[in-house]
């Protein structure tokens, strides 16, 4: 299995330093988020030359960029706002195409006024479920126009909170261009994140969408009564069961480290998920 980095969780002066450390930890692919070179996930234009040499940074380092971030709030109260990141989304494909990737990441979204990765009650009710699906329909068709995949995964803070809510969502827009990012520490909600509870998530949130994952996200979660995150391999994810679960649908793609808190974790988690997906098979 391929490994692969989320840019922002490693630093570097410029993109050209971010890939060159990237490939000394061994990876090989990148979901990018233009935090890396942008300051900002979702720039409103790209000037000339700006994604040619994001390009030829990642071609000289022998990394692929295999999915590239559009998260937005997709129920943002805020309107104005909702509408002008609805446009960005637009720019964000463009980028993602140029670059040959096939998956844009997408945020579900809150109803929190503290910003679209928060918790709020609200996310779980119909306003933010028929708000959800009008913005997903009206960014779809850029999906087919650049031959790309959406991705959605779920999130304890998002209208997207659970694996059934997922199915649910995927099933109301029937979309193909709608896919899963499975993102086995995003499983579990407050107060479920317990060790008991971690395998008989994991298969349930394959039978449920296992034929839909088009990307995984190697993510880890400590075991808790809040969602507290881990650097990968030092939670409680059952990672050889993940992967078991990913060759079994026949995923034919890499693992995206995901939720890496320290720069010194970096050699570790790779060598523990190299070594994991080995013992799977996979």
């Amino acid at each position: 299995m391929k490994l692969g980095f989320y840019s922002p969780e490693i630093a570097g002066r410029n993109v050209d330093e971010v890939f060159a450390r990237a490939k000394d930890y061994g990876f090989t692919e990148v979901q990018y988020n233009f935090l890396t070179s942008h300051g900002e996930e979702m720039p409103a234009e790209f000037a000339p030359g700006e994604l040619e040499e994001i390009a030829a940074a990642a071609m000289k380092q022998g990394i692929r960029i295999t999915a590239v971030n559009g998260t937005f709030n997709m129920v943002d109260r805020n309107r104005e706002r909702l509408a002008e990141y609805t446009r960005r989304f637009r720019k964000i494909c463009e980028a993602a195409a140029f670059f040959g990737a096939k998956v844009v990441t997408l945020c579900t979204g809150s109803k929190s006024t503290e910003g679209m990765w928060r918790y709020s009650p609200e996310s779980a009710g119909e306003e933010a479920w028929k708000d959800l699906l009008v913005t997903t329909r009206q960014i779809m068709p850029l999906a087919a126009k650049y031959d790309l995949i959406f991705g959605v995964e779920t999130e304890a803070s998002n209208v997207i909170f659970t694996a059934e809510r997922n199915r649910r969502y995927l099933d109301a827009i029937g979309d193909p261009h709608l896919k899963v990012i499975m993102d086995c520490a995003n499983l579990f909600p407050a107060g479920t994140a317990k060790k008991e509870n971690v395998d008989s998530t994991i298969r349930e949130a394959f039978r449920l969408l296992g034929k839909d994952v088009v990307l995984a996200h190697g993510k880890d979660i400590a075991e808790s009564g809040t969602v507290s995150f881990a650097s990968p391999g030092m939670g409680i994810v059952n990672f050889e069961l993940f992967f078991e679960e990913l060759k079994k649908i026949g995923y034919p793609g890499g693992l995206i480290l995901h939720g890496v808190h320290d720069a010194a974790d970096f050699p570790l988690c790779v060598k523990k998920m190299l070594e994991t997906a080995v013992k799977a098979g996979i």
